[in-house]
Parts: structure tokens; sequence; C-alpha cells
């Protein structure tokens, strides 16, 4: 691949990224994402496949990043075998955020993309895509958690749903108010605790 069509194909993208966080998805041009980046539109052509592959393009190596810490990070706190692992585990789904908070900072305006920016496109849903795999992890960790748990009638979708989403939406609403990692670490923990510390009086941990 030449230098000048890796030039070319970063120039339409960073154009790209101007213009959707300006005007949206829906109504970004790409004949102004051309010339802004100084290519005609026949080029972009021999880049991208449509607007929709451009923006795919943005954001989905980030959020793949994203899914790969997640996935793995949730893995250290499935393993059940007391009372004391379900205490420590939530201690443990703290510093699995804290290192996606991390992640998503070092790719704040991709982010900012995908929570401001998206609408008409597949990643429109993402913040709730979000919490719902995080209810479906937790729904996981309680199932594996249940003999431990003294008021097993308390687990509930719409609580764990509550919990998952004031979680979630803390991070990115911090985010989108501009915060840096160590702000939005802290809000988190507040959180985070406030959350483990309902689950421990709720269900008798």
């Amino acid at each position: 691949m030449s230098y000048d069509y890796e030039q070319t194909h970063e120039n339409i993208l960073n154009s790209a990224r101007v213009q959707f966080r300006e005007k949206g998805y829906l109504d970004a041009s790409i004949r102004k994402i051309c010339s802004d980046a100084g290519v005609t539109n026949g080029a972009f052509y021999s880049h991208f496949v449509s607007k929709e592959d451009l923006f795919r393009s943005i954001v989905e190596p980030c959020l793949d990043g994203l899914n790969d810490i997640y996935s793995e990070e949730k893995k250290s706190y499935l393993k059940i075998s007391s009372s004391d692992d379900v205490v420590d585990s939530f201690r443990n789904a703290y510093v699995s955020l804290e290192k996606m908070i991390r992640y998503v900072c070092e790719h704040r305006n991709d982010f900012i993309l995908l929570l401001e920016s998206s609408r008409g496109t597949v990643y429109e849903d993402f913040q709730e895509g979000i919490i719902e795999a995080e209810v479906d992890s937790m729904k996981k960790f309680f199932k594996l958690s249940r003999k431990y748990i003294r008021n097993k009638e308390n687990i509930s979708e719409n609580i764990i749903k509550m919990g998952s989403a004031f979680l979630i939406s803390t991070v990115f609403e911090s985010l989108k108010k501009g915060m840096n990692a160590e702000e939005i670490i802290h809000e988190t923990k507040l959180v985070s605790d406030y959350c483990a510390a309902g689950y421990k009086c709720v269900l008798g941990i």
C-alpha cells in the first residue's frame, strides 16, 4: 500500500471525524468531507463503500478494543466459591471499570461520536448495548453467587438493570461533560461503592 493511499485514507478519516462531530451522521456530507480532505468524490469511493462504511471504519477499532477489555476483565470476577468471593467480586468489578474508563478516555473523540453523532447508524444504541452487556454479566454473577446470598428473593432483573444503567451512564455522561480519566474514575468509584453497598444490604451478602 503506497504512502499516498495511506495518507489520503487518513485525511478522509480525520475530515469525517470533524464533519460527523459537527453535523451528526445523518446530516454529514460526503462532498464536504472530501472537500476538506482535499480529495475528489471518486477518490473517496476507492477507500470507502459508503458513508456508513466510513463511520464504521472510525468507530469499530475502538469498539473492538473495548470489547476485548470488557470480556477479559469480566472473567476475573465470575469465579465464586464462597461468600467472601462474592464481596471481592464487587471490588474487582470496579477494577475492570477503571481499565475501561482509561481506554475510553484515550479514544475520547471516537466514543463521543458514538454517543452523540451515531443516530441513523447501527451504533445509535451503543450505550444501551453496553448496559445490556453489563446486565447479562451481572445475571451470570448472581446465578453463580445464589447459594451465598441470603435474600435470594430480592434478585430481580429490574434491580440489576437499574444498577448497571447507573454505573455505565456515569462513565459516559462524565465523558460527555469533558471530565478527564481521573475525574471519571473518581465519580464511578463513588457510584460503584454505592451500588455495592446497596446490593450487600438488599441481598444479605
